[in-house]
């Protein structure tokens, strides 16, 4: 146990110092981080969430580097409270939008003999459903969030240019690995409850089963990435839910190594 303990200074010692180190360097220019210098910042994240008592030191630090690194690569963060309000508002106006759409008859029953007049009134409900998605998507960060102890730093874009929420990385640090991975999970399965939601409403009130297509996309699209277990960026916020889940065995199995 005292050599575990020695060890796990001397390590949190050598990820300080490298901290300290690619701080200064993306201080000195944020813009123009080599790959591998990014690549091995990530590296020592993962060590970090994987310690069963993470350094504040490290946390901050971390936190810090990754501040840097969000504004060179995604801009300006803006107000929560305010960005949080025009998000729902937009999405309200979209859901609007898509009730009015829905006022028009849809024959479900004859698809295939749809004139060029259905197929265009389809396409604009389906516009306004992937608005309505878009928008209501940053609620989900914040619901998740507010329930799992994550703080909300702001609002910003993502790296295809969607809205979405930027995270306060020193709280999401100092979350366990659960909590870090029931975030994620929400954040993503709420594209999946909005849809499913204004699919109920359209189908009472019209008929349409418009949003349950894109409801049926995400729920297979995001079953994939979790049975396929990938934690690549590109595969959402599944995609980072697995990334987490693969810490969490790692910081359990330490956990339970320095209880015994």
């Amino acid at each position: 146990m005292i050599a575990l303990s020695a060890s796990r200074r001397v390590g949190v010692s050598e990820r300080l110092h490298e901290l300290e180190r690619i701080r200064e360097e993306v201080r000195e220019n944020p813009g123009g981080v080599p790959r591998e210098t990014r690549r091995y910042f990530w590296k020592l994240v993962r060590q970090i969430k994987r310690e069963s008592e993470p350094s504040d030191e490290e946390i901050v630090l971390a936190a810090e580097v990754r501040s840097i690194l969000f504004e060179a690569d995604r801009g300006r963060t803006y107000r929560l409270g305010p960005a949080l309000a025009a998000m729902s508002i937009l999405g309200a106006v979209s859901f609007i939008a898509y009730l009015w759409l829905v006022g028009t008859p849809l024959d479900w029953s004859n698809v295939l003999v749809w004139t060029l007049g259905d197929l265009l009134q389809f396409a604009m409900r389906f516009i306004s459903i992937f608005f309505i998605i878009t928008f209501f998507y940053p609620l989900g960060r914040f619901i998740a969030g507010t329930i799992l102890g994550i703080r909300i730093e702001g609002f910003c874009r993502d790296e295809y240019y969607e809205p979405t929420l930027k995270i306060d990385y020193v709280s999401f640090l100092k979350a366990p690995p659960q909590k870090r991975k029931w975030f994620f999970f929400f954040s993503g399965i709420w594209t999946i409850i909005t849809s499913i939601l204004a699919g109920v409403i359209g189908f009472f009130v019209g008929g349409d089963i418009t949003p349950f297509i894109p409801a049926v996309f995400l729920i297979f699209f995001e079953g994939y990435v979790i049975l396929t277990g990938t934690a690549k960026k590109s595969r959402g916020e599944m995609g980072h839910y697995n990334r987490e889940k693969k810490i969490e065995r790692v910081w359990k199995k330490r956990l339970s190594n320095q209880t015994s």
